[in-house]
């Protein structure tokens, strides 16, 4: 993870969000290179939610699998402007309405269903942080942008990187990018951050 590869880490989902909510042309899930693995289940999801998830669905689900919209993990602010950076797009097939109803949805998405899901990593890996780590890893979306031996986002690769980098390096280059960099900050607890850091370790 040098300077260059965590510049270029966010391409993979920067370019499939210059699509993403877009919906050019009516097709059925053009981008649909992840397996359909997320599964949303409306009737888990509070009253004042349901319509935001009707809307995302109905707008992204034009063009992408819930895979592909919901894999990276983000703020609640970059959501929202990666949203409305789709929406200025001339192609663009929804309303500012529509933009801020589907925002909502995935934060409310990245604060409940994901962080239950990390919860549940720590509960079930044991007394094995590299699996928790490796876990963690999809969880927070990283193959979106990055592979591991050759599986995620090939723009990017990670081998070899436990031999490049220091723990305080990773820790840093997950957190604080260096400016100007195409990888988001990653609001990571310190928990899921020293345990995904120990899993990239191995990566030698």
């Amino acid at each position: 993870m040098n300077r260059y590869s965590i510049q270029s880490a966010f391409l993979g989902f920067a370019a499939v969000g210059l699509l993403w909510l877009a919906g050019a042309r009516p097709a059925n899930a053009q981008f649909t290179q992840n397996r359909e693995t997320i599964q949303i289940n409306q009737s888990d999801l509070p009253p004042e939610i349901h319509q935001a998830y009707r809307t995302f669905k109905a707008k992204c689900g034009m063009c992408h699998t819930l895979d592909t919209s919901l894999k990276p993990s983000l703020s609640a602010a970059q959501w929202t402007a990666v949203v409305k950076q789709m929406q200025a797009m001339a192609s663009s097939h929804f309303n500012s309405r529509e933009a801020d109803q589907i925002a909502k949805f995935l934060a409310y998405d990245e604060i409940h269903r994901k962080a239950a899901a990390r919860e549940a990593i720590g509960a079930t890996s044991g007394s094995s942080p590299v699996a928790a780590g490796k876990q963690l890893f999809e969880s927070y979306g990283c193959s979106s942008c990055h592979s591991v031996a050759g599986a995620g986002n090939t723009a990017s690769a990670l081998d070899g990187i436990g031999s490049k980098r220091t723990v305080e390096e990773l820790k840093k280059l997950i957190v604080s990018p260096p400016s100007g960099s195409t990888m988001p900050p990653m609001d990571v607890p310190a928990k899921d951050l020293d345990t995904l850091v120990t899993y990239l370790l191995t990566l030698k």
